[in-house]
C-alpha cells in the first residue's frame, strides 16, 4: 500500500515507456520529486514527456543508481524482471515499491475514475472522453498514447473526474494482477473484448475471468458503458447486477448510430439516443448528429462510446458536439506523417489482426483510390501463432503487403514458435502481393523503388519498424 504523506521522492524503474514516462509526469507535477532509469535510450514520444516536464534519468540499469536516489518509493515497469540490477536491489532489499497503476490510483482517489477497458480503441478513446472532459469541466486524463492536440498523454486537472486507459496486462513482473483492477472504476467503458496477451492469458475465457472481476467491482452506483455489438461484452454486462449503457451501430442499444457518413476531413455520425428528454425528437425519429476528424468504423465505435459516457452525465448534445470535432486524434494511430512525391505515409500502432484489418479498412475509406501498402510488423511470437488464422485475413483492403521479421518484445527469439515466412504464406492465401523483408532497409528500398505518387502507405509497428514512416518522409 502507498502512503503518498510518506512520499517525497519517486524513482521510476523503465520510464521510457509511454505510460511510465506520464505517470512520472503526472507525479511532477503533484509536487513530488521525480527521477528515474531505463536500460536502453528514450525515444519520442516519452523523452519529450521526460524532457517537457523536467525529469532527469539514467539510461542502463545498475544498482548503484538506487543506493545514490534514496527513494522514497520506487516504480517498477510490469516489462522488467530480477534480471534488472535494480528490481533485484530494491527486491532484496524490501524498498517501499509498487507499479504505476498502484501510484495513478493514489493521485485520483479523490475524483470520480472513469477506465476505458477492451481489446482495441482504448487509447483513442480514452483521448478523445479525456480531452473534452478537460474542456469542459477541467478533468484529468492519462493515455496510452500521445493527443495530437497537446503533444502529451496526460493532463492534471482540478476538475471532478480522472480518465484512465484501463490495461489488461500485469502490473508489474511479479504481480499478473492486470493494471485496469487498480484504478477502481467508478465508470467502466468497454470498448471490445476478444483474445489477446497469449503470454498472459491462456484463452478467451481467462482474460473474460478479468473483465469479469472488473464489471462486478464496480461500486452500488458505479456505471458500465458497453458495446452491444460486441457478444461476450453483452454476455458479461447482462450477468451482473450493475447499471449499464450500451453503444452500437448493429444491435438495438441505447445509443445506437443510425447513419454514418465519410468525407474528406470527417467522419459524421448520427445518433439515436434512448434517453433523449426531447419528446418530439423521439416522435419523428431525429437524431443527434456529431462530427468527428477521425476516419473509419472503428473510430465511429470509439466516438459513440464517448458520446454515450458524456451524455450519460448530463452534458448537452451540443456542448459534446463541438469538443469532439475539435479532437485531432493521437500519434501512431493513423497519423498521417508526411505527403512526399504524393506519396502519403501514415504511421500506425495496430498489432492484433483486428486493429490491423480495420485499420487498412480506415484506409479504404479515406482513400478510396489510392493503391494502399501495408507494411507490418508481427508483434511477439505467442501472439503471432495464437491469431494466425485471423491475421491471414486482415490485409484484403491492401493492395501491397510487406512483412517484416517478428519482433519478440519480451520475448525469447530461442524460444520461437513460429517464423515470419510462415506468416507470409498463410496471409498469401488471402493476398497473393505479400512478401517478406528482412530489415528497414529492404522495405525503404521497395518502397522507394515502386510506391508512386497517389500511393498510401501504412506502416503497422510496435518494435523496430515504428519509426519507418519517418524514414520514408526522409528518403521519398
Amino acid at each position: 500500500m502507498i502512503t503518498l504523506g510518506q512520499v517525497k521522492k519517486i524513482y521510476f524503474v523503465g520510464i521510457g515507456g509511454i505510460a511510465m514516462s506520464a505517470a512520472a509526469g503526472i507525479a511532477k507535477t503533484k509536487g513530488f520529486e521525480v527521477v528515474g532509469s531505463d536500460g536502453k535510450n528514450v525515444y519520442s514520444p516519452a523523452k519529450d514527456v521526460l524532457v517537457t516536464t523536467g525529469i532527469p534519468y539514467i539510461t542502463g540499469y545498475n544498482e548503484k543508481n538506487i543506493m545514490d536516489a534514496q527513494a522514497d518509493l520506487y516504480i517498477l515497469s510490469a516489462g522488467e524482471t530480477m534480471s534488472n540490477p535494480e528490481v533485484a536491489y530494491i527486491v532484496n532489499n524490501h524498498l517501499h515499491h509498487a507499479s504505476f497503476a498502484e501510484l495513478l490510483y493514489c493521485f485520483s482517489e479523490k475524483q470520480l475514475r472513469i477506465v476505458i477497458a477492451g481489446t482495441h480503441g482504448k487509447s483513442t478513446t480514452t483521448g478523445l472522453l479525456g480531452h473534452v472532459l478537460k474542456n469542459i469541466d477541467d478533468s484529468s486524463f492519462l493515455a496510452g498514447a500521445v493527443l495530437q492536440n497537446y503533444q502529451s498523454n496526460f493532463y492534471v486537472g482540478d476538475g471532478h473526474y480522472f480518465v484512465f486507459e484501463g490495461d489488461e496486462y500485469k502490473a508489474e513482473f511479479d504481480n499478473p494482477t492486470p493494471k485496469f483492477h487498480y484504478y477502481k472504476a467508478d465508470i467502466l467503458v468497454l470498448t471490445n473484448l476478444e483474445y489477446d496477451h497469449p503470454d498472459m492469458f491462456a484463452d478467451i475465457e481467462s482474460l473474460e475471468s478479468e473483465f469479469s472481476q472488473l464489471i462486478e467491482a464496480l461500486p452500488q452506483d458505479g456505471l458500465i458503458v458497453y458495446n452491444g455489438d460486441n457478444e461476450r461484452l453483452t454476455k458479461l454486462v447482462h450477468a451482473s447486477n450493475v447499471s449499464s449503457v450500451s453503444f452500437g451501430l448493429e444491435n438495438e442499444t441505447d445509443f445506437k448510430v443510425e447513419d454514418v457518413s465519410y468525407a474528406t476531413g470527417y467522419t459524421t455520425i448520427e445518433i439515436s439516443n434512448k434517453f433523449s428528454k426531447n419528446i418530439s425528437s423521439k416522435l419523428l425519429g431525429m437524431t443527434e448528429q456529431y462530427k468527428i476528424r477521425l476516419p473509419g468504423k472503428i473510430n465511429v465505435y470509439n466516438a459513440v462510446a464517448v458520446i454515450a459516457v458524456l451524455r450519460a452525465l448530463g452534458f448537452a448534445h451540443e456542448q459534446i458536439a463541438l469538443e469532439v470535432l475539435s479532437y485531432s486524434g493521437i500519434k501512431r494511430r493513423f497519423e498521417i506523417v508526411g505527403v512526399k512525391n504524393g506519396i502519403t505515409l501514415v504511421d500506425d500502432y495496430a498489432h492484433h489482426p483486428t486493429a490491423v484489418r480495420e485499420t487498412l479498412e480506415a484506409a479504404r475509406t479515406k482513400f478510396p483510390n489510392a493503391k494502399i501498402w501495408a507494411i507490418f510488423e508481427p508483434h511477439t511470437f505467442s501472439r503471432t501463432q495464437a491469431t494466425m488464422v485471423d491475421l491471414a485475413k486482415s490485409f484484403n483492403s491492401a493492395n501491397e503487403v510487406l512483412i517484416s521479421e517478428i519482433y519478440p518484445a519480451r520475448e525469447k527469439a530461442s524460444e520461437a514458435t513460429i517464423t515470419s515466412q510462415e506468416a507470409v504464406d498463410a496471409i498469401k492465401k488471402n493476398q497473393p502481393a505479400t512478401r517478406l523483408v528482412q530489415s528497414q532497409q529492404e522495405a525503404l528500398g521497395i518502397v522507394k523503388n515502386e510506391a508512386k505518387a497517389g500511393d498510401v502507405v501504412i506502416i503497422m509497428a510496435v518494435g523496430n519498424f515504428n519509426r519507418l514512416a519517418y524514414a520514408l518522409n526522409e528518403v521519398l
